[in-house]
């Protein structure tokens, strides 16, 4: 199973679209079909009002990430097609005529045996230069500092969380996912902790973003949520 979590920036004029687009697909019929056809078994959709305007940030979990996206493409679906409108006239990108994200994971923490809680994901630009401080932080948490990330997140009431490098035309981001029973109360304790590894930690992404994480984030907005039911394959 693979994941992915991407930034897409909102155009001017058009912030009620996420919302609008994922109320009509939640309804729609179709929908287990589309992401049977796409191996996709999660997808999560956000967005956050940023100081550059409204950016979304989709996260999705599926047997086959480059098959999701090529699903995307080819699948003739009106889901699909409701889909690539949705993408092209609200973020003003032709998923036809340009390559998929190009993903690359930095953090993990998935707690043994928990099950799925609701999320939040949010995506920011990393400042020219700062991309190998984000890959030496997850080189740390999954080395030297291991234990510490563990405990940091449990300690927050995080269940999971993932961040990964997205480069992009316009430089790299990083996008980020972190699930929790409560998304809002677990971020607050992050921006609050005051231990010697989260203060590194916030001081590391500090330097690689330019944000301030001793403030808890904007407010984050659920616009779409789907989940393939059980035994829904490909073609059934």
């Amino acid at each position: 199973m693979g994941s992915i979590a991407f930034p897409s920036p909102v155009l001017p004029g058009k912030e009620a679209a996420p919302a609008e687009i994922g109320a009509r697909l939640a309804g729609d019929p179709g929908l287990q079909d589309f992401l049977a056809n796409g191996t996709l078994s999660l997808v999560r959709v956000y967005q956050m009002t940023t100081p550059m305007g409204d950016v979304v940030t989709t996260y999705q979990e599926a047997d086959s990430i480059e098959r999701s996206f090529q699903n995307q493409v080819d699948d003739r679906s009106e889901v699909a097609q409701q889909l690539r409108e949705h993408i092209k006239g609200t973020h003003g990108i032709d998923i036809a005529a340009q390559s998929p994200p190009a993903a690359e994971q930095y953090l993990e923490f998935s707690e043994p045996g928990s099950s799925r809680h609701p999320g939040i994901a949010f995506s920011a630009p990393i400042q020219p230069g700062k991309t190998e401080l984000l890959r030496a932080l997850g080189r740390e948490t999954t080395g030297g500092l291991k234990a510490e990330w563990e405990a940091n997140n449990r300690e927050n009431g995080v269940t999971l969380h993932r961040a990964y490098v997205i480069s992009t035309p316009m430089g790299d981001f990083t996008s980020v996912y972190f699930e929790a029973p409560d998304p809002a109360e677990a971020n607050r304790r992050f921006a609050a902790d005051a231990s010697v590894f989260g203060a590194y930690f916030k001081s590391q992404v500090a330097d690689a973003l330019g944000i301030d994480f001793n403030e808890p984030l904007p407010p984050v907005k659920t616009v779409f949520e789907a989940v393939r039911r059980s035994g829904q394959n490909q073609g059934d």
